[in-house]
């Protein structure tokens, strides 16, 4: 729990909650005789902070900072496979629309390059992804933009499709988002425009 309530709390609790007993019984043994007298109030006194630090962590949405929470209708999604979804703002709108824009316009089987990257995509048509990284996040992309675009040119990708409106306050990509979307167009043409997305087709395709 090095970074408080605020970071590094993915699967800690557990072994904090450990740590914590083991504490309160290490001031069992310390007190010996006194121990109950020792060992409740301290117990309640560690829990009663948890309590109030823990509540506001919750209230605050401190781990949604990243996301814009769009104040609007809350809106359902309409396919089937995203049954039981629902969001504030046109994030699912757009989202469909793409949806039903491939369904309509892009073969089953071409290879798809999706950028920043749009998993749910795959999860919603049932396609297989072909591109080896689902999303071009600094974290967890390893490729440069040289390399991504002889991938997109070895993997004969004839589909990119760029998002433009984020539900991030930050670019996941950085500054290679440019250079990177810049490298691509090289390779493709501006086919399609739709709400929160750019789609383009292969050029010699």
């Amino acid at each position: 729990m090095s970074q408080q309530l605020w970071g590094s709390t993915y699967a800690i609790w557990p072994l904090f909650i450990v740590l914590f007993a083991c504490s309160i019984n290490s001031v069992t043994l310390l007190s010996k005789g006194s121990s109950v007298w020792m060992t409740v109030p301290t117990a309640i006194l560690a829990s009663t902070f948890l309590l109030i630090a823990g509540g506001a962590y919750v209230w605050s949405h401190e781990r949604l900072d990243y996301a814009k929470l769009d104040d609007g209708q809350l809106i359902e999604a309409t396919l089937p496979e995203l049954k039981g979804l629902s969001m504030r703002g046109n994030w699912i709108p757009t989202f469909e629309q793409l949806v039903r824009y491939a369904e309509r316009a892009i073969p089953g089987e071409d290879a798809i390059l999706m950028l920043p990257g749009e998993d749910l995509f795959y999860y919603t048509t049932g396609r297989q992804p072909r591109v080896p990284v689902l999303m071009f996040d600094h974290t967890v992309n390893p490729y440069t933009p040289d390399e991504v675009l002889k991938i997109g040119r070895d993997l004969k990708v004839r589909w990119l499709i760029v998002k433009h409106e984020l539900q991030l306050d930050d670019d996941v990509v950085d500054g290679d988002k440019a250079h990177l979307t810049k490298l691509l167009k090289q390779d493709f043409k501006l086919i399609k425009g739709l709400k929160g997305y750019d789609v383009y087709q292969r050029r010699h395709a």
